[in-house]
């Protein structure tokens, strides 16, 4: 009777019991669409392409002029021309106003504005590979929600049919035609999937956490209020795309892919950048002000002072420091290369074998699929033959045993598809769209 109580409560979990909150329901591209709105790693990768854009205007400021107030007061006590030795009191006022421009500098005001522009959408192709790592963990945790819940309703089915043989089983002993020993192995056997059904519902629970985790859903016992929609069956039947296709699509569209470019077309804008020191620099200046002794009243005729002109130079040695900055450049641009180069190299295994992986696991499943209906007919007919007393009690543990496990079997199966698909589309960035 307890056991009874028990497993309705398990089921009434299973259901999706409401918490006092409201229900939390979601297909899983709900579940993603909310991990990107709510998902702190992508807020801060947001945050970090803001930073990267204040980047690109600070670098487009060197274009445009500088201009200073400029104000001062000077107290001078000058003993030296004295020939007492007193002190020559002099107090300068000043007030005016600078400016500067830069007019070249050996390009090297370009490098830094097209290398700040390079941030910007490295920024922003970060920002997508978060994103597009993001949702494969959210599919992965639904699916384990999904697989842990299959676990629990074939645990829950499995202690049904025995709890039935074991009402049987009673009858029988009470009629005289049955031994305790039967009426014990079904209780062993209820016994068993209810445990079965408890590891399968810790299992269950730990994923609702996750899966909330990676929603930023911050909710005790959030395993009562989460209700997943299970995708249909014809989501595991997508058909395996041609590696070459695969491939193409992923070196266009993966943003980590994307970013590696970029950052070599960093490295070598820090090489010209580094170069650009070998040029001689060139600035505009104006000054104009107002300068007066002994007296801030100032004289527009007299005190006024305007100076305007450019202003070049040239360093001819820095004792090999640009040398030195050119060769840290071409080394940078030589390992950013080379981190594209194998990025590349990974990204066609990887393809490759999430391609067969989900050609294996498909072939697995159209392989269970068939198995779980013939262990589906074989259990029914043993089950009739028992009634009936011409199968024996070891027989019938046997094949209910071989459903249960081919049961679990095929559910794992099936999740197996599911996440080989989402792996696949993660690693081509397919997963984006």
């Amino acid at each position: 009777m307890k056991s009874r109580i028990l497993l309705t409560l398990f089921a009434s979990l299973l259901a999706g019991a409401l918490c006092a909150a409201e229900a939390l329901k979601f297909t899983l591209p709900e579940a993603k669409k909310l991990a990107l709105e709510q998902n702190p790693t992508i807020a801060k990768a947001q945050a970090n392409i803001e930073a990267a854009m204040a980047g690109i205007d600070r670098a487009r400021s060197s274009y445009l002029p500088t201009v200073d107030l400029n104000a001062g007061i000077t107290r001078l006590r000058d003993a030296a021309t004295r020939p007492n030795r007193d002190f020559d009191n002099t107090t300068q006022y000043s007030l005016g106003l600078s400016a500067q421009w830069l007019v070249f500098d050996g390009f090297a005001r370009r490098f830094r504005y097209l290398s700040a522009t390079l941030g910007g959408d490295m920024a922003i192709a970060s920002c997508d590979d978060a994103k597009r790592l993001l949702l494969e963990q959210v599919a992965y945790a639904y699916y384990n929600v999904l697989q842990a819940q299959n676990s629990m309703e074939i645990a829950q089915k499995d202690a049904e049919f025995n709890r039935q043989l074991q009402d049987d089983a009673q009858k029988k002993k009470e009629m005289g035609t049955a031994k305790l020993s039967e009426v014990l192995n079904f209780e062993y056997k209820v016994h068993t999937a209810e445990a079965n059904f408890i590891n399968s519902q810790r299992s269950w629970r730990v994923a609702c956490v996750t899966l909330g985790q990676l929603l930023n859903i911050q909710q005790d016992t959030i395993w009562e209020c989460l209700e997943l929609e299970a995708p249909g069956e014809e989501s595991a039947k997508m058909e395996v795309p041609q590696v070459s296709m695969a491939l193409d699509y992923a070196l266009e569209n993966r943003p980590d892919l994307r970013a590696a470019r970029q950052e070599v077309e960093n490295a070598e804008l820090a090489v010209k950048e580094s170069q650009a020191a070998w040029y001689p620099t060139v600035s505009a200046f104006f000054n104009y002000g107002f300068e007066r002794t002994h007296s801030a009243h100032f004289n527009t005729h007299y005190d006024r002072n305007a100076t305007y002109g450019l202003k070049a130079s040239w360093n001819l040695f820095d004792g090999l420091n640009t040398q030195a900055n050119i060769a840290q450049a071409k080394a940078n641009l030589l390992v950013a290369q080379k981190n594209l180069e194998n990025l590349q190299e990974q990204l066609e295994a990887e393809i490759r074998q999430n391609c067969l992986a989900l050609q294996s696991a498909q072939e697995v499943l159209d392989k269970e699929n068939s198995l779980l209906e013939i262990a589906t007919k074989i259990r029914d007919l043993v089950y009739e033959e028992y009634i009936g007393g011409t199968a024996a009690i070891t027989r019938v543990n046997e094949v209910q045993t071989d459903l249960t496990n081919t049961s679990l079997a095929r559910s794992n199966a099936w999740i197996a598809v599911l996440n080989a698909i989402e792996t696949l589309s993660a690693s081509t960035g397919s997963i984006l769209k």
